[in-house]
């Protein structure tokens, strides 16, 4: 129930509907003439006439119109009303039965590919008018006028968007006689940007619905809903409407509200109903109550209705309840619209919302930007429709981390200089702008998700967080860190947003009615700057004065005071002016033509003004207000028009929490005045300083403390006037947040106490004197320089007193919470969240008073401490203990030495005498030691490069002084542990004693005071080393650059490199290979220089303590020539080759890299010499010279052979038994043996056996001594080596790893089949192991069949590569297949010793064991094991020296079938000798009778050997000879399929017919070099098949390739 009270200047007015008392809701009362106008809340509209009664009282008999409206205004001639649709309307106050409409219509615009909008009108939600014109307010904020109004330059009755403010947000309207009032939303962009929003760019925004271009590019957001009606991004319909630009029109009876319906179908939706979203951050909490509650939903919504108002006037908060909702519902308003996201743009918003924290605040930039990244979706356009020059972007639908929906609303306006005034928002940009029509939906709703993801604090445990991150898909606690600080942002940002709204006026300025503090005539409208920053309201005008309400409960009036309307005194008043409440801070205000209402904070209602007509002066009196039983002051709202006033009372007392909001309202008058006063002239002596830094912190803390207490002010507001719940309240609601910035303040505060910082801002700025007055009489000094510090130390500290009152505040919420009229259910509910706040306000209040302590002490010790500490004192410093009050003493220290030990909260300090010792706690480690006779209390502190045993007096000092130090020994790692601080830790320590790392940053984990594990070492100089340490050395694998010198990437042990590394030097050499002692040793490869560079080579073989030593090849680029051979000290030295680019063999022995004494020397042309050599290409003695046509020269020789000969000797003409090669052709370089033992070694050290002899399988064929070794050794060993090259390499790169875990599993385990007895399943599983070791880089198979197969391929490939090199190659291959397959014997012992095979197979009869694999028969043989996996690595350069060796008869037999393909298969075959019967098939078997169906056809054409000749090609797609052989016998099984279709299937070759057969095939077939093919099968193929089917089959094959050989080239007709 409600009850209105009426007063026609102090008479009271009996106010009847239908002869009965009138009780609606009003809100608001306007009168035209004689006609007196009430909008009830229900949006009804009636009206009367006021008349004197019989008591000469006045009387209004009021009627219901058939209007409904959300707004009504007058003038002197007419009513205007907004419908329910946000139509706006004029009527005659006489004659409401007609309308006149008038239309805000706004003119299409234009997408950037050509598509126009459709011209549409605006929705209009708020109204004021006078005699010169009327103001509109859209429902996007947007100003509209009409008529007379100078200042706006507009002029005439069509409605107009006013481009003054086409940036800013208008909150609310009002008019007096001929000046008019605007309260606006602080602008947000900033110069710049406003530059970016031209015409042009605003056009790239438009979003057209019929553009196929901008639909195709847009992305629905995943909660909107389709719209069944073309609409713009902002919901404004793009339908067509009328051709004018504006019109009236005449509507009957039936446009009333009861049943009207639109007319305009083109109507704009609701911009801020529609767009603004409820819930910015959704709550959980807010989740489980709906569940909870669901079945008192009705009562609820009941009970809301009589607490909540439809529209918080000065805020735009809206409070809808069941009946609006029900009501708006309708399908003309209830429609959804569709947004879209922009990723750039929501990632640079989440960018700038930490790029100016401080180290107080919590997270940087960098990880919000990835957190930003990490939770954005899919990337679309923005759409932006710009309605009359004023920019609306909605972001909406952004996914963060744990898939909760973040929505973000704001409206872009632009700037003033006037707002710099308000700290914090200045900087505002885009998406940070929080309009305060938003601010409900916006900051009460930012609830929590959970306590781990927006609860964290800065004690919260490492573990803990990282389960936290676990849980939201792995971002980390960095991120959650970051989101959360987001929070804290977006509260404090919501909060200045309040603070920020501007008052603006225009108009006359006779009366000071402007409140600019003169009366000078403006052309455009002005801001009232007295009001600026302190969150306005309310605003209301009478005839020529004005009335605001701001947000910490003052009221202020400026303008006309004839009648003391506006205060006291009797001039008027140009500058607003604050008016009390009877000592009450102010909640309402109302302003009618010559008095002002004010409604007081605990129920006075204040009346100033005019009392009667024809009084000459005014009074300033309390009305009276009926109270409820018990004495109770009733709640009520106020509301004035001309001459009438009024208040709407409902049965309800005021809420007791009103005494909470005044104390609130307060202090936050007094935070506005400190930051007025003091924070902003700090802020204005900026610096780079560490002492400025602090201060730049303190500011940025106060002014989001200031912010989250305007947000808790208006909550508290909220509560008291709408009865929302007490768990609403933002101290509550955001208890995390709001604990959060009173923490980053007391950090910060504390920071200032401990450097005497108060003394210094006394000193940096000049104090006001009305600060130094109004702390003053707090502490009760007088007003000296001293003073000074006192008074800033007050006004500071003054925030964290309301720790206790928040305590009480929330006492008192828990009391208003049982005393409610809700469910119990409900009532418990908010009763835990009460507590759960109270506790955590409780815990900082505990926590404030200890840190304040700390704080003091600390400035104490700073200045009683000398210039000895001077150069330690930091602003998070804080004193913990020192010895001095503490005792504490070195043990075994000298009787004259004094030492002084102090424990600060990060570091602790060892002074002896003058000298000061400084030890990161981070890398401290105490440890108790046990009493002893000799020592007792005593503990040892260990430090990187000291060790400290100390013993206190007593037993208990030592426990103090262990758990202080082991305390903050945590919290200076920054993470929460156990009782005691880990052992093992990471921390960052700069070196000063130690010889290898003076003056070097180490940066990575430690063990006891070592050097242990991962860690990153940076030298001055600039080297940098990263990787694995052990015991205070390099130990493991590590990266080591030194700047002008060399890179080393590889393994290190004991602080040198040993193992496998790479390096490159400073002048671009490289060298990859093993290193010993830091040196290279054992096999390597090192290229040297570059194509042009004077030297120019590479170098593969063995290295001894970083030189050349050993077997080696090396390929010198410069001079062309590739030497084979022995090296000793970097020089050739021993038995080597030496081959040319000039096609010259050289062979023989080498002494410090001269070829000397007898040797070998082959030409290109076959021309060849044995003998004596001085160098190489130098005879010197004895030698024989056999030239390509077969003479030979023997004598002596002296020389060099490309300059001239001095020969002695006898010429010998050709003989039959003549050699094409010296006889000592390869008896004088390396045994194929010897090469390659540097690597062998490796392997078999990796496995840990030992006893290996340098002639290890020395011969195929032969056996080979059994090193010394223990299987399971051997195994274990090659499960460790796995896994620590797979660590390394997961530190390397992760990716690497998981691509070969798929693949590689069972190499982890031990096969259970390694020591069984070899049978076919174990022989096949263990084929399968070795695949996939081989395979591996990981296994120590791999890694040697890796870097054989780089060996080889470096010696025999290249294009320095001599035919003679052939059999060199064969020897070498079959050497490297024989030591390897000793090493996997070593891992499988069960196979046949090295030269013999192993036959396995099933019981079946003798005569199907035919060739090496059939279905029941293996045969295992080195070569069958190892060729398959060797082969394919090597083949490319061992076929390259088969195609030069064989190079005259390959050419000759290419050179034939080249002829004879040109020949039809008729003309071929015929050639070839192929039987006829073979070739000529009868066209079909019913007519096999009949000559004349007899037709000879080709058999390649009707595919009789198509399939063979397709085979046959694949000869050159494999890689062993095995199968090579394969493909023969598949080829010869086709031409056998081929034949027996044609001649039955008894049929059986005959080598008469198979021969000319198979050459047709071969032929046709057209095999490349298939005479090196062939010499290729037969230099590796086993003993074992040469009898068998396979090497018959392989024979017939030879036979056919010779038979080419000897055919003509040339076929007669």
């Amino acid at each position: 129930m409600s009850e209105l009270l009426l007063w026609q200047g102090l008479e009271k007015i009996a106010v009847t509907y239908q002869s009965s008392v009138f009780n609606e809701e009003v809100v608001k009362v306007c009168c035209v003439n004689k006609y007196v106008f009430l909008l009830t809340k229900c949006n009804w509209v009636f009206n009367g006439i006021v008349e004197q009664g019989v008591n000469e009282s006045p009387i209004l008999e009021v009627t219901k119109t058939p209007i409904n409206a959300i707004d009504i205004a007058t003038n002197s001639f007419n009513l205007y009303f907004i419908s329910e649709e946000g139509k706006v309307y004029k009527a005659n106050p006489s004659n409401l039965d007609s309308f006149e409409e008038i239309v805000l219509k706004e003119d299409s615009k234009c997408c950037v590919h050509g598509y126009k909008t459709l011209a549409h009108t605006q929705k209009v939600q708020k109204i004021a008018a006078t005699d010169k014109g009327v103001l509109y307010v859209t429902e996007n904020g947007q100003l509209w006028a009409s008529g007379d109004h100078i200042q706006l330059n507009i002029q005439g009755e069509e409605p107009k968007p006013v481009l003054f403010f086409e940036n800013r947000i208008v909150k609310e309207v009002s008019c007096g006689l001929d000046f008019s009032l605007v309260l606006v939303q602080k602008p947000s962009q900033s110069a710049n940007e406003k530059d970016d929003t031209d015409d042009e760019d605003e056009n790239c925004d438009v979003f057209v619905s019929t553009c196929p271009t901008c639909v195709s590019e847009c992305v629905s957001s995943p909660i909107s809903q389709p719209s069944n009606s073309d609409t713009c991004p902002l919901g404004l319909h793009v339908t067509p409407t009328n051709t004018h630009n504006s019109s009236t029109s005449t509507a009957s009876k039936d446009n009333t509200a009861e049943g009207r319906k639109s007319s305009d179908e083109s109507s704009s939706m609701s911009a801020t109903e529609e767009l603004a979203p409820k819930e910015v951050f959704p709550s959980n909490e807010n989740v489980e109550d709906d569940h909870i509650n669901s079945t008192e939903d009705a009562q609820q919504n009941e009970s809301k209705d009589t607490k909540s108002e439809d529209v918080s006037e000065n805020t735009g908060l809206k409070v809808t309840n069941a009946e609006n909702e029900s009501s708006s519902s309708s399908p003309k308003t209830n429609k959804k619209n569709e947004f879209f996201i922009n990723t750039d743009a929501a990632r640079q918003f989440l960018t700038r919302q930490l790029s100016w924290v401080s180290s107080y605040g919590g997270a940087g930039e960098e990880l919000l930007v990835e957190c930003a990244e990490a939770s954005l979706v899919r990337p679309s356009r923005i759409i932006k429709q710009n309605v009359s020059n004023m920019a609306s972007l909605v972001y909406e639908g952004v996914k963060t981390v744990g898939d909760r929906v973040v929505t973000l609303s704001r409206h872009m306006s632009g700037g003033s200089e006037t707002s710099e005034n308000v700290p914090g928002l200045t900087d505002c940009e885009s998406f940070e702008d929080l309009c305060n029509e938003d601010y409900k939906s916006y900051a009460f709703n930012i609830s929590k998700s959970d306590e781990g993801s927006w609860g964290g604090s800065p004690g919260a445990s490492e573990r803990g967080q990282e389960e936290c991150a676990s849980s939201r898909g792995g971002v980390g606690v960095a991120a959650a860190a970051a989101e959360a600080e987001a929070r804290v942002r977006a509260l404090a940002r919501a909060g200045a947003a309040l603070l920020a709204v501007e008052l603006w006026a225009w108009g006359g300025v006779a009366h000071g009615q402007l409140g600019t503090g003169d009366a000078v005539h403006r052309a455009r409208p002005t801001m009232v700057v007295r009001l600026a920053g302190t969150g306005v309201r309310r605003v209301a005008t009478g005839a020529a004065h004005a009335a605001a309400l701001t947000l910490d409960g003052r009221a202020f009036a400026w303008g006309r005071n004839a009648y003391r309307q506006v205060c006291g005194e009797a001039s008027d008043q140009s500058s607003p002016q604050a008016v009390s409440v009877g000592g009450q801070r102010a909640r309402d205000v109302a302003a009618g033509g010559a008095h002002t209402l004010l409604h007081g904070g605990e129920g006075a209602l204040l009346y100033m003004g005019k009392q009667r007509a024809g009084e000459p002066t005014g009074v300033s009196v309390l009305l009276e207000i009926p109270t409820l039983e018990g004495g109770k002051v009733p709640q009520y709202q106020v509301f004035a028009s001309k001459s009438i006033s009024g208040c709407t009372l409902w049965q309800k007392p005021v809420s007791p929490v009103v005494q909470d909001l005044s104390t609130e309202q307060s202090f936050l008058e007094e935070a506005l005045f400190v930051q007025s006063a003091l924070i902003k002239p700090v802020q204005k002596k900026g610096g780079v300083t560490q002492e400025n830094t602090v201060y730049e912190s303190l500011c940025t803390c106060y002014n989001d403390l200031l912010g989250l207490t305007a947000l808790n002010v208006m909550s508290l507001w909220e509560c008291v006037e709408h009865g929302t719940e007490a768990s609403n309240v933002t101290m509550v609601l955001h208890v995390d947040e709001h604990v959060k910035v009173y923490r980053n303040y007391l950090n910060v505060l504390c920071d200032v106490i401990s450097i005497s910082g108060f003394m210094q801002i006394a000193k940096l700025v000049d104090i006001s004197p009305k600060l130094v007055t109004f702390f003053s009489e707090r502490c009760h000094v007088k007003k000296n320089r001293k003073s000074h510090e006192v008074i800033v130390s007050l006004a500071l500290s003054s925030p964290l007193t309301r720790l206790s009152v928040y305590k009480f505040m929330i006492q008192s919420l828990l009391r208003s919470n049982a005393n409610s009229d809700q469910s119990q259910t409900s009532k418990q509910i908010v009763q835990k969240k009460l507590h759960d706040a109270l506790a955590k306000w409780e815990l900082i209040y505990d926590e404030q008073e200890k840190r304040k302590r700390e704080a003091e002490a600390t400035r104490q010790f700073w200045e009683s401490s000398g210039r000895l500490m001077e150069l330690l004192r930091a602003p998070n410093r804080r004193l913990i203990r020192e010895s001095r009050t503490y005792p504490i003493s070195v043990y075994s220290s000298g009787r004259f030495s004094s030492h002084w030990l102090v424990l600060l909260s990060d570091v602790l300090v060892h002074v002896v005498g003058s000298s000061c010792t400084t030890h990161p706690l981070s890398t401290v480690w105490v440890e108790p030691l046990q009493d002893t006779d000799t020592m007792q209390n005593a503990l040892t502190l260990t430090m990187p490069e000291e060790s400290l045993t100390l013993h206190t007096p007593t037993a208990n000092d030592k426990k103090e002084w262990i758990h202080c130090l082991q305390n903050y020994i945590k919290k200076s790692l920054q993470k929460s542990f156990g009782h005691q601080p880990p052992v093992i830790r990471t921390a960052t320590y700069t070196f000063t004693k130690h010889l290898l790392y003076k003056d070097a940053k180490y940066i990575g984990r430690w063990c006891s005071g070592k050097l242990q594990g991962a860690g990153k070492m940076l030298w001055p100089d600039g080297k940098v080393y990263v990787g694995q340490f052990q015991n205070n050395m390099m130990h493991g694998y590590g990266c080591l650059e030194t700047p002008g010198i060399s890179t080393y990437e590889g393994q290190w042990k004991e602080g040198q490199q040993n193992g496998l590394g790479f390096i490159k030097y400073a002048g671009g050499d490289i060298y990859e290979g093993y290193f010993k002692d830091g040196q290279p040793h054992g096999h390597g490869v090192r290229k040297q220089g570059h194509f042009m560079a004077s030297v120019a080579s590479v170098y593969i073989g063995e290295w001894v303590a970083g030189v050349k030593q050993g077997y080696g090849v090396m390929d010198d680029i410069v001079t062309g020539e590739k030497y084979l051979g022995c090296w000793s000290n970097n020089m050739k030295h021993g038995c080597g080759l030496i081959v040319t680019l000039d096609g010259i063999y050289y062979e023989g022995v080498f002494m410090q890299d001269v070829l000397t004494g007898h040797g070998v020397m082959v030409f290109e042309d076959g021309t060849h010499y044995e003998g004596e050599f001085r160098s190489v290409g130098v005879f010197s003695g004895k030698g024989t010279l056999t030239f390509n046509s077969g003479d030979r020269l023997e004598g002596t020789l002296y020389g060099a052979w490309n300059e001239g000969v001095k020969v002695t000797g006898t010429l010998h003409k050709i003989t039959s038994d003549q050699e094409s090669k010296p006889q000592s052709f390869g008896k004088l370089c390396v045994a194929a043996h010897q090469k390659w033992k540097a690597i062998f070694r490796q392997c078999y050290a990796q496995l840990g056996v030992t006893g290996i002899s340098e002639t290890v399988a020395a011969k195929t064929g032969t056996g080979s001594p059994r090193p010394n070794a223990d299987l399971q050794k051997i195994w274990e060993n090659v499960a460790v080596l796995i896994t620590s090259s797979r660590q390394e390499a997961l530190r390397r790169s992760r990716s690497g790893l998981i691509n070969e875990e798929s693949t590689n599993d069972s190499l982890d385990t031990i096969p259970q089949f390694a020591s069984e007895k070899l049978t076919k399943e174990t022989y096949k599983e263990l084929r399968k192991y070795l695949g996939k070791a081989f395979e591996c880089v990981h296994h120590p198979l791999g890694m040697l069949l890796a870097e054989v197969s780089q060996a080889y391929t470096a010696t025999y490939g290249g294009v320095r590569v001599h035919p003679l090199l052939l059999n060199h190659a064969v020897e070498e291959l079959c050497s490297i297949t024989g030591r390897m397959y000793e090493v996997v014997r070593l891992l499988f012992p069960s196979l046949p010793e090295l030269g013999q095979g192993l036959k396995l197979e099933d019981d079946e009869d003798e005569d199907e064991k035919r060739g090496l694999v059939l279905s029941n028969c293996e045969y295992v043989s080195a070569a069958a094991l190892l060729h398959p996996v060797l082969l394919p690595r090597v083949h490319s350069a061992l076929f390259v020296l088969y195609a030069l060796h064989h190079k005259q008869e390959d050419d000759a037999y290419w050179k034939r079938l080249l002829k004879w393909n040109k020949q039809p298969d008729s003309t071929l075959m015929a050639f070839l000798g192929v039987d006829q019967k073979f070739w000529i098939k009868y066209a079909s078997p019913k007519n096999v009778g009949c000559v004349e169906s007899l037709r000879a056809l080709s058999p390649l054409h009707e595919q009789m050997f198509h399939d063979a000749v397709e085979t046959l090609q694949q000869l050159k797609t494999t890689f062993s000879p095995m199968e090579k052989l394969l493909v023969i016998r598949s080829t010869l099984e086709q031409m056998t399929r081929a034949v027996q279709l044609v001649l039955g299937t008894d049929y059986l070759w005959s080598m008469d017919d198979l021969i000319p057969v198979f050459l047709f095939v071969i032929v046709r077939s057209q095999i490349l070099q298939l005479g090196s093919e062939i010499h290729f099968i037969e230099d590796f193929m086993e003993p074992y098949f040469q009898n068998g089917e396979l090497g018959i089959m392989f024979t017939t094959l030879k036979a056919c390739y010779n038979q080419i050989l000897l055919e003509k080239v040339s076929m007669s007709s």
